[in-house]
């Protein structure tokens, strides 16, 4: 029988190794864990926000809407 490794196991024995991969503009950060690619936010309090893939979906379209309003606004004034 082969050994097989899974990527989540030294997360789940050991915890997590975060990495900080973005700092956003309100000064909240993105960390990725360096063995499972697990992804959290912390808020301005320093507590963990996992994002899973309905807010991160949710997160595109608001800066999709975002762009497109401001793109608009911007011809309305020429």
């Amino acid at each position: 029988m082969k050994p097989t490794f899974n990527k989540a196991l030294p997360c789940s024995v050991f915890g997590h190794n975060y990495i900080r991969t973005k700092t956003n503009i309100d000064y909240t950060l993105e960390l990725t864990c360096s063995h499972c690619d697990a992804v959290v936010v912390t808020d301005r309090n320093g507590n963990f926000d996992s994002i899973t893939v309905s807010n991160t979906q949710i997160k595109d379209t608001m800066q999709e809407l975002y762009r497109l309003i401001h793109r608009f606004q911007k011809a309305k004034v020429s």
